[in-house]
C-alpha cells in the first residue's frame, strides 16, 4: 500500500521519510520516534506546480537507502539522515532483510530490502 504525500524536491527513491509538522511535509527521517514511510520514486511537481509530492509506502517490503554498511545477516532497522542501518537494540517494528547468497556486502547509499511491520 502506498499514498501520495507532500515533500521536498530533494527526495529520491529509497529515502526514509517522517512527517515534519513545522513544514507540513514528509521529509528525511532522523529517528524512530514518528511513523515512517519510504519514497517509492523521486519527488515530482504537482500538476499545478505548487508543491512536490512522492509516492510513499508505510508497510510491507520495500527497498530503502542504507546509511552504513549492512551486515549480511540483516537485523533490526534504525534510521538516520533519511536512510536505514542495522541496530539490534532499536526495538522497532522494521527489519533490514538478510543479504542474498554470494552477494557482495551492501554499502552505504545502496538500496536494501527492508520490511516495515
Amino acid at each position: 500500500m502506498w499514498i501520495s504525500v507532500k515533500t521536498n524536491q530533494d527526495i529520491i527513491k529509497g529515502d526514509v521519510l517522517s512527517y515534519d509538522s513545522a513544514s507540513q511535509k514528509w521529509t528525511k527521517a532522523n529517528s524512530l520516534s514518528t511513523p515512517l514511510g519510504v519514497a517509492r520514486d523521486d519527488a515530482k511537481f504537482s500538476e499545478d506546480e505548487t508543491y512536490y509530492f512522492v509516492q510513499m509506502q508505510m508497510q510491507g517490503q520495500i527497498e530503502a537507502k542504507s546509511s552504513r554498511l549492512i551486515p549480511d545477516e540483516g537485523g533490526e532497522m534504525n534510521v538516520e539522515n533519511g536512510a536505514v542501518f542495522v541496530d539490534n537494540g532499536a526495538n522497532h517494528s522494521g527489519i533490514v532483510c538478510p543479504n542474498f547468497i554470494n552477494a557482495t556486502q551492501r554499502q552505504a547509499g545502496e538500496l536494501v530490502t527492508i520490511v516495515i511491520r
